[in-house]
């Protein structure tokens, strides 16, 4: 059901533009007239991903709040920068969105000249937040994170770190792993969880660094994987394993993956603002937040100023890390 205040968002946003005459923002239809046609909802990843999960709860919900169509549409490829890509290039009047997973989307242009930078989108607000951690096979020898860097430290090269991206939080985090702590980790890309966990049950990598997703963690509850360490602040309910500070290892907090959904550069304000109204409805829809996990949703709504917030606070954080 749509919170009150976000009937009265829409409403006051239709009405300034049906007051004034013009269309507000920089370009584009007013929020009036707002969708006029189907949505596009891009995902950079693979189906059945965690992105790919969190987009088709999400376009449920917003097909009832905009009385749209929108279509999912899987774009893998360049760790996102094929669906951005095609973002960049649509028309800014918010009828083509994109999900984006931080640090990825930052990672990818701070280490490539794929063509865009923060400033070539729109940040609409977040869906999920998803810790991540290092796994192994279950009848891997490594008991913990020490006897796994250990092996590394003896043996450079040897152990090998499946992660879902060539250019995420991730391989960024392993780099980082090698560069604080000295332990010569090979990173393995792949194009999403589930790419990693195959590998990983058919013992092609030493180790994974995946998020704790809804794809992930059956394998985990099921005793096929297990976590030796989760890169949060605080250990997770739901993960019996320590955090890398509880390892020793304080700096490696940094690996949590934001989702979220971007839009074009320059599409209208009060089209923003709807879009942002219809996100922080769904977060506080039960059955959005059930299919997403309750566990990943944030307890308050992070919208597009704090989205935006996170994509510079993330170039803060791994600048160095990717042009050092």
């Amino acid at each position: 059901m749509r919170p009150a205040r976000v009937l009265a968002a829409v409403f006051a946003t239709s009405l300034l533009a049906a007051c004034g005459g013009e269309e507000s923002g920089s370009g584009g239809e007013a929020a009036a007239d707002f969708p006029s046609q189907n949505v596009r909802l891009i995902v950079p990843y693979t189906a059945g991903g965690p992105t790919d999960i969190a987009a088709r709860a999400l376009a449920a919900h917003m097909e009832e709040e905009l009385d749209q169509s929108v279509v999912v549409e899987n774009l893998p490829g360049a760790s996102g920068a094929t669906a951005y890509q095609q973002l960049i290039s649509a028309e800014a009047d918010g009828h083509t969105l994109s999900m984006t997973a931080l640090p990825t989307a930052v990672l990818n242009y701070l280490s490539n000249d794929v063509g865009y930078t923060r400033e070539d989108f729109t940040p609409i607000g977040v869906v999920t937040r998803v810790p991540s951690g290092i796994v192994v096979p279950a009848d891997s020898p490594y008991q913990d994170v020490e006897s796994l860097f250990e092996a590394a430290k003896a043996d450079p090269g040897s152990v090998t770190v499946g992660t879902p991206g060539a250019t995420n939080t991730h391989a960024a985090e392993t780099q980082r792993i090698t560069q604080l702590y000295d332990v010569p980790l090979t990173v393995v890309p792949f194009d999403g969880n589930a790419e990693v966990q195959t590998a990983l049950l058919g013992e092609n990598v030493t180790a994974g660094f995946v998020n704790l997703s809804q794809d992930m963690l059956p394998a985990v509850e099921s005793g096929d994987l297990r976590v030796l360490a989760v890169g949060s602040e605080e250990t997770l309910p739901y993960v019996d394993a320590p955090t890398f500070v509880e390892e020793g290892f304080p700096e490696l907090v940094q690996s949590t993956t934001t989702f979220g959904v971007i839009a074009p550069a320059g599409i209208p304000d009060d089209v923003q603002q709807t879009l942002e109204a219809t996100l922080q409805s769904a977060a506080e829809e039960p059955a959005v937040v059930e299919t997403l996990d309750e566990r990943y949703v944030p307890e308050e709504f992070i919208g597009s100023d704090g989205l935006g917030e996170l994509f510079v606070e993330t170039e803060e954080t791994f600048r160095d890390v990717m042009t050092g």
